[in-house]
Parts: structure tokens; sequence; C-alpha cells
């Protein structure tokens, strides 16, 4: 009936009865006929409670290579290249950034800057790099990191995260941008060998290793990859079932005037993740987990 969706839009009877020419009476039994209830909200409103959400990007896939935290230009090229060497060794095609590729310390509202890893220099870094990991990964899916993330504040987040991403790689074209997925959210979602994996850059940091990730397994129900933490760990859930694991990073300790100061937080730590077969696999300088 016509009189509902004035009615839903908080219309009175009285103004819906003016704009059809009909009486009141006539409005509260057309409505009353249909059950319409004015003390009740509408539950069939098409657009009324709709809201454009992100969904999480899901691969499904056998084998899938996880990295996080590069911190670009502050990153360790070697063991990139390790990284690298180990998904074409193990025939892996698709790679998960989980955040942090960039380390936009020039555009960080904090101080100091470290002024040889300005924006100029960082932004030639990463295109670079992007270029020669597209030349081993077919798929690659980049998530929300807090540090990639300075580029969309500092754009006054007129553009949201992921349109910001890609206009900062458009130099690579159309063809290589068809071939990275940007996400807005700080978490995807890997599906291999009957196993979920929740891989997510979370805001929080916890200085004990797999801490976090055991708080976000008992709220997710999957098996749980952080980054963020710089901390390179695996271990089971509460349950002792899933598996909790954070992926370490990329960087390179020795390049970064931050961990020139004297703090309590743990020492960083490198390693890189990949799953095959829903097993996962975890890579650090000092051991293997397979």
């Amino acid at each position: 009936m016509e009189y509902v969706q004035f009615a839903a839009a908080g219309e009175s009877n009285y103004r819906i009865a003016e704009r059809f020419g009909v009486h009141e009476s006539t409005v509260r039994r057309g409505l009353e006929k249909i059950g319409y209830k004015r003390h009740l909200l509408p539950t069939d409103h098409p657009t009324r409670y709709a809201f454009d959400l992100d969904e999480p990007i899901v691969v499904a896939a056998k084998k899938v290579m996880v990295t996080a935290d590069w911190h670009i230009p502050l990153y360790d090229h070697e063991y990139v290249n390790e990284m690298i060497a180990t998904a074409r060794s193990q025939g892996i095609k698709i790679l998960v950034i989980g955040g942090d590729f960039f380390n936009f310390d020039a555009l960080s509202q904090y101080d100091p800057k470290q002024s040889d890893a300005g924006l100029e220099r960082e932004y030639r870094e990463a295109v670079a790099v992007m270029r020669v990991l597209l030349e081993t990964f077919e798929r690659i899916i980049f998530v929300w990191g807090n540090h990639d993330d300075r580029m969309a504040r500092a754009l006054g987040f007129k553009m949201r995260f992921a349109d910001a991403m890609r206009m900062v790689f458009g130099i690579l074209g159309d063809e290589a941008l068809d071939r990275i997925e940007f996400t807005n959210l700080d978490h995807m979602i890997v599906k291999s060998g009957g196993e979920d994996f929740y891989v997510c850059h979370p805001a929080n940091y916890n200085a004990t290793p797999l801490a976090s990730a055991r708080k976000i397994a008992n709220k997710v129900n999957m098996n749980v990859i952080t980054a963020h933490s710089h901390h390179c760990a695996i271990g089971f859930a509460e349950d002792g079932h899933k598996i909790v694991a954070e992926a370490g990073g990329l960087f390179n300790r020795k390049k970064t005037a931050y961990l020139k100061r004297s703090t309590t937080f743990p020492t960083w730590t490198n390693g890189f993740i990949w799953i095959d077969g829903g097993i996962i696999h975890v890579e650090n300088p000092r051991w293997r987990v397979n």
C-alpha cells in the first residue's frame, strides 16, 4: 500500500490523508488492514536500514604466502629475496601483505623523522619492490596497515584506504593493478585444506607474543595469523585446537632509527608464513616450523 512508505518516513495519518485527498480514517483503516503498526519500526524497508559495508577478501587456495610489516624503505631486501625464493620453490602464486608495506615516516604525526627514509625514496622503492613481486605472484592481497593508512590520513581521508593505495601504485598500470587487491579492512581470510585462517593487522599491541592472536581466535573462531606486533611465533589458541601465529616482519632493524631509542618493547623479529593444504609453515632467520 502506498500509505506505508510515507508512514515509514514519519508522516502522520493526517498528512498522508492530505497527500492523497482522503479522510484520516481511510488512511488509518488502510494501515490497520495490512497490519502496519506505528509503534514498531518497519523491518522490510528496502533502503532505510541498508549500509554499504566492506566484506573481507576471501582467498580459497591450497598454497598462500603470508607476510607483514615490511616498512619500506626500511626493509630487509635479502630476507625478502629469501621469501620470494621460498615461494618459487613451493609453487606459491598468491601473496598476502598483511599491512605496513610502507613505513610512511614522513607522513607520521610523530617526531623526529628519519630523513634518509623520506617519502620520495620510499615511494620509488615500494613501486620497485611491487614490480619484482609481480614477477613471482599472480595475485597479491594488500591488507590495511596503520602505517599504510598514514597516506589516507595525509589526504584528509578524502579517499578511502584502498583507493589511496591504488593511486600510489597507479604508475604500475592497469594490468598490474588488476592483480593487486586492496582492502579497507584490517583483515582477510584464507581457506586452505579445509581450514580457515583469519589474517589481520590489529590496531592493538601486546608485548606478550600470541596474546592478541589468542583473544582474536576466541572471537572469530578461526585459526589466526596476526601482523603489527613484530613478533614471530606460533602456538595453540586457548581451545588447544586452533592455530595462532604472528608473522614477524620483513623489516630491517639495523636501518630503523626508531629502534635506537631505549624502550621496554620486545625486540622486533623477522619472519614470514606460508600455508599449504591447511598446514601452516613459519620461517624465521633462526628457526623453521614445518
